[in-house]
């Protein structure tokens, strides 16, 4: 009787040890991820109850405080509802992130079929129930649209009133409208990008190349004015940004500047254990083997190697932007704001430190509402810095004479708005609704004015 009541007890230790951690609260560190291994931010971590546990951050980042067992659901608009159960044993450290995990989300198929523009309150002006916005751009000329109803695709004209200019039917394979430094429109696909141009009540699409092409000439020139050309390079894996200028007139170039931060030394060590692997493996090699230890393919030891850079080495953002006549390179960074004449020569600089206001000044921080992102108002020559709370975007005005935050406008009325653009006081953003009108979701255009 005894050795039964032994075995049993045996038996069943090991459970009473996995559900004595049930009981326990452990921070979880979670990393979300799409199907192509992308970031997701502003995720909803809910618990069974649908208590809100925590929102992923812009780099795809949360931690929640959960237990063993726990069953939870990972939500958000754009993609398919995931539950998840909570198994330490599947969770991994890496560095000082403890019980770290990555989940992948699988996208949705949308159908939006109300297009609106609300102006302060909420008005219905323009109106399609069988498509939705894909993307927009706002400039001088009106607004340019693209739309889709799963089958094709749309290109609209709107003047700033929102009154249709003109519309032409484009194939469905373009996602994405682009502005450049010049202030052109372009229609964007996987291969292809065309120049949008209004001639009168007509849009044509010009010039069209590769993306490939568009990638390597147009797209790097991000600043432009009467007298030079800016193009951004970047090296070890974004950690190093040189904007290199071009006189119009003459073609001389020259460094306006290059920038760099404290993550430049780890992604120039990165470089050299790819480099010590590669020598190992090379038959021709007279140097010796590498000294780190390395896998059968010559990559260094680690499974964890590629998510340690996407989270430690993600590209820096320090944008440089033109703003009337003179360049203005926020330098996050070395926390500068550096001001250049249109010649490109340097005029002065400001000591800057709102993007660290909403929390630590870690690259990665959960406690950071700084969105990383800059909008200007090119006509009234005006930067806003982009902050997300909650779903809450606040946005405030730089001033550019000192670096220093002005003013500042909550965008209350929906939770996530996207692709938020400023232009002359008002601001425009899209909002992705649940509600349901005809079975389907709706995508709205919406503008207010900033207060």
């Amino acid at each position: 009787m005894y050795k039964i009541l032994i075995i049993i007890w045996l038996f069943l230790m090991p459970f009473n040890c996995l559900f004595g951690q049930a009981g326990q609260m452990w921070m979880m560190n979670v990393l979300v991820c799409d199907s192509l291994q992308n970031p997701i931010p502003d995720v909803g971590i809910y618990d069974t109850k649908d208590n809100i546990r925590g929102v992923t951050n812009r780099n795809g980042l949360a931690q929640v405080y959960t237990k063993q067992g726990e069953r939870l659901y990972f939500s958000h608009l754009a993609y398919n509802k995931q539950p998840f159960r909570v198994d330490k044993r599947k969770m991994v450290d890496i560095e000082d992130m403890k019980n770290f995990i990555m989940v992948t989300l699988k996208a949705k198929t949308i159908y939006l079929p109300d297009v609106e523009i609300v102006v302060n309150a909420p008005h219905l002006a323009y109106e399609n129930k069988m498509v939705w916005v894909v993307d927009y751009q706002v400039r001088e000329d009106g607004i340019y649209m693209l739309t889709c109803n799963g089958m094709r695709s749309g290109l609209l004209h709107l003047d700033l009133n929102q009154d249709t200019i003109s519309y032409k039917s484009v194939p469905v394979k373009f996602q994405e409208l682009f502005q450049d430094a010049f202030g052109n429109i372009h229609l964007l696909s996987q291969d292809s990008v065309y120049q949008v141009y209004c001639d009168g009540n007509e849009l044509q699409l010009l010039y069209g190349n590769s993306k490939e092409t568009f990638e390597q000439k147009l797209k790097p020139v991000v600043a432009a004015t009467d007298s030079i050309l800016v193009m951004e390079a970047r090296r070890y894996y974004g950690q190093e940004i040189i904007f290199q200028a071009v006189k119009r007139e003459g073609g001389q170039k020259f460094v306006l500047a290059d920038i760099s931060g404290k993550t430049l030394e780890m992604a120039k060590n990165w470089d050299m254990d790819n480099y010590r692997a590669s020598l190992m493996y090379d038959p021709n090699n007279q140097q010796g083997y590498n000294i780190y230890r390395v896998d059968a393919s010559g990559q260094t030891v680690s499974k964890f190697d590629d998510i340690q850079k996407r989270l430690m080495l993600q590209d820096a953002y320090s944008p440089l932007i033109s703003v009337g006549d003179e360049l203005y390179l926020f330098n996050f960074l070395n926390d500068v704001l550096c001001v250049f004449d249109q010649n490109g020569q340097f005029q002065c600089k400001y000591d800057i430190d709102f993007h660290k206001q909403g929390g630590g000044d870690k690259k990665i921080t959960f406690g950071n509402s700084w969105d990383e992102n800059l909008i200007v108002d090119p006509k009234e020559k005006k930067v806003y810095a982009q902050y997300i709370s909650g779903g809450i975007v606040t946005l405030k005005e730089i001033d550019l004479n000192s670096g220093r935050v002005k003013r500042e406008t909550r965008l209350t009325d929906h939770s996530f708005p996207q692709n938020i653009q400023v232009f002359d006081g008002e601001v425009y953003y899209l909002y992705l609704d649940e509600r349901k009108v005809v079975d389907r979701d709706r995508r709205s255009l919406y503008k207010m004015m900033l207060k």
